[in-house]
């Protein structure tokens, strides 16, 4: 095992710990964090990570788990299973990952909804303009005027070298 291995805090672990404290009635972060808690002193292990980062962990997947409405909130505060979580509870004892939350349409769109989307513009694109420009003016490769171990000389590189095989063909 690995210094930085902790099975005991894999998604599917926790979802697991989730969904089984859940399945005999609300659950709230402190009471998943008691049971987590519970199960290290169990395993005869410690965490390995500071508390504030498991609450963060375990209060993520609370988020991921109401988002795929596994969970709903219940009056006065936490969480209660669904028709929806019992079901994933007895299909999937061992607990779900993102992959297997991605099969339910909610939280699939949650994904496509906050999923990184790219800016469309390269933000060296100055950079590699310049260099194109060199090329076409005439300007020998060797006059890129950037530090040899950043990106903006690579950028420059591109964009002189592009300009290169233009000229070329």
């Amino acid at each position: 095992m690995f210094e930085n291995d902790f099975p005991l805090l894999s998604t599917a672990s926790l979802v697991a710990l989730i969904l089984h404290k859940a399945g005999t009635g609300p659950v709230t972060l402190h009471s998943c964090e008691a049971a987590l808690a519970a199960l290290f002193r169990q395993a005869n292990e410690v965490p390995g990570l500071p508390p504030e980062d498991l609450r963060e962990r375990l209060a993520g997947h609370l988020a991921d788990l109401e988002t795929a409405v596994i969970l709903e909130p219940v009056q006065g505060g936490g969480w209660q299973l669904t028709p929806r979580g019992r079901r994933a509870l007895q299909q999937h004892p061992e607990g779900l990952d993102q992959t297997d939350l991605a099969r339910y349409p909610e939280f699939a769109a949650h994904l496509r909804d906050t999923a990184h989307q790219p800016c469309g513009m390269d933000p060296r694109g100055a950079h590699f303009d310049e260099g194109f420009r060199a090329c076409m003016n005439g300007q020998p490769f060797t006059a890129n005027p950037y530090a040899f171990d950043n990106a903006d000389h690579q950028a420059w590189e591109r964009g002189w070298s592009e300009a290169q095989e233009e000229r070329q063909g």
